[in-house]
């Protein structure tokens, strides 16, 4: 009777071990469908226009909706005018801009993995400073 007990464990046990692993590789497979962008945001309220500058200098509009609008809120404790860009590092879906005369490529903002305080200079401004 006790074999009879500890096989019907070992079957319940394997059985719902197998069940784990699938959920989990399903929540890996939707969290690497995005890209992750590194850059400097902006969103200019009184244009409700947003944009997204990448590293070498590839330019983006930004789709306006929660998501992006979370990550403004988050960006306002940085910014000192309107006009300024804030460095982010976000994870999105790249798609084609259906809309004329904007920018090529759109993303789409689908988590904020971090916000930065922009150093002097950032701006895309060049410093030259003399160390004598």
């Amino acid at each position: 009777m006790r074999k009879i007990y500890f096989v019907f464990a070992l079957c319940v046990l394997t059985l719902s071990c197998k069940n784990d692993s699938k959920s989990t590789e399903t929540v890996t497979e939707t969290a690497s469908q995005y890209e992750t962008f590194s850059g400097m945001f902006l969103y200019l309220e009184s244009e409700k226009a947003a944009v997204f500058q990448a590293a070498g200098d590839q330019m983006y509009g930004v789709v306006v909706d929660d998501q992006m609008f979370a990550l403004n809120e988050k960006c306002k404790v940085y910014k000192k005018q309107d006009h300024d860009m804030v460095p982010v590092v976000i994870k999105g879906l790249k798609k084609v801009n259906t809309i004329e005369n904007a920018w090529p490529e759109i993303i789409e903002v689908k988590e904020i993995i971090s916000v930065q305080e922009p150093r002097n200079g950032e701006d895309g401004t060049i410093i030259i400073k003399n160390n004598q």
